[in-house]
C-alpha cells in the first residue's frame, strides 16, 4: 500500500441516507430512518458533522381499539472540528454531541470533549484514527424520570477504521466511549457499503448503543440493523 502524496485537502463529502421498513398483517409497523454526513478537510482544519434520526409507529390497542403510535423516536447530532499540527496526521480537537430519545427518561443528554487525534495511515486500501481527551457531559431528566444525573467530568476516547474492499465495496468500523466513575456510554457502528450506479449505494450497518446509566427496568443495550440507501452529493 502507498501513502497518498496529499491529506485531502479540500476535498468536501456529503452523503446522506435514507430507509424504511413497512410491515402490515398481524403487526403493523413502519420505520424510517436518515442520516447525513458532512465532513472535508482543509489545509489546517479538518471537520465532520453527523445527524442522525430514527422513528417507529406500531400498531397498539388501547380499550379494545386500535391505534398506531410512535414507539420510537431519537435524533442524534454530533460534530468535531480539528486543528492539523506540524505534522497534519497529528491534531488536536474539538467534539460536542446531543441525543434526544423520546423514549427514554431524558428530556436531552449531550456531552463536550478536547483533546488529541491521530491518523496513523491513510493509503488508498484503508485508513485509521482515534482520538482521546477529556470532557464534561450535561443531562436534563424527565419530570418523572427515576434515572440518576449523568452531568460531570467524562473521557471520551473514539477510533474509526475504514478499509476498501473493492471498488465498489467499503468496510467501516467506527467506536466511541464516554465514561466517568459511575458510567460509561458507548456506541458502535459497524457498515458494509456496495456501490449500485454512480454516486448510489446501498449501505448494511449495524448499530450497538450501551448506556450503564439508564434505569434499571430498561436494557443497558440497544441494538439497530437496517439496509439505506446512501447517495454521495460531493
Amino acid at each position: 500500500m502507498s501513502e497518498r502524496q496529499n491529506l485531502d485537502e479540500e476535498e468536501l463529502s456529503v452523503i446522506s441516507e435514507f430507509g424504511f421498513l413497512l410491515a402490515t398483517g398481524n403487526t403493523n409497523t413502519f420505520t424510517t430512518n436518515a442520516k447525513l454526513n458532512i465532513s472535508q478537510e482543509l489545509k489546517a482544519w479538518s471537520y465532520q458533522l453527523l445527524g442522525d434520526f430514527l422513528y417507529t409507529q406500531s400498531e397498539v390497542e388501547v380499550d379494545g381499539k386500535k391505534d398506531n403510535a410512535a414507539s420510537a423516536q431519537k435524533v442524534f447530532l454530533s460534530g468535531q472540528v480539528d486543528y492539523k499540527l506540524k505534522d497534519p496526521n497529528n491534531r488536536l480537537f474539538f467534539y460536542g454531541d446531543y441525543e434526544r430519545d423520546r423514549f427514554n427518561e431524558y428530556h436531552y443528554q449531550a456531552a463536550i470533549a478536547a483533546g488529541w487525534s491521530s491518523r496513523l495511515w491513510n493509503t488508498e486500501q484503508s485508513q485509521f484514527r482515534y482520538s482521546i481527551g477529556p470532557g464534561y457531559s450535561m443531562s436534563e431528566e424527565d419530570d418523572d424520570s427515576t434515572v440518576e444525573d449523568q452531568t460531570g467530568l467524562i473521557v471520551r476516547a473514539a477510533v474509526e477504521y475504514k478499509c476498501q474492499l473493492s471498488p465498489q465495496a467499503t468496510f467501516r468500523q467506527y467506536l466511541s466511549t464516554e465514561a466517568d466513575t459511575e458510567y460509561t456510554k458507548t456506541r458502535s457502528e459497524s457498515s458494509l457499503s456496495t456501490r449500485l450506479s454512480g454516486a448510489l449505494a446501498m449501505k448494511l450497518s449495524i448499530i450497538l448503543n450501551h448506556d450503564t446509566g439508564i434505569n434499571n427496568q430498561d436494557e443497558e443495550l440497544d441494538t439497530e440493523a437496517a439496509v439505506t440507501l446512501v447517495y454521495q452529493f460531493l
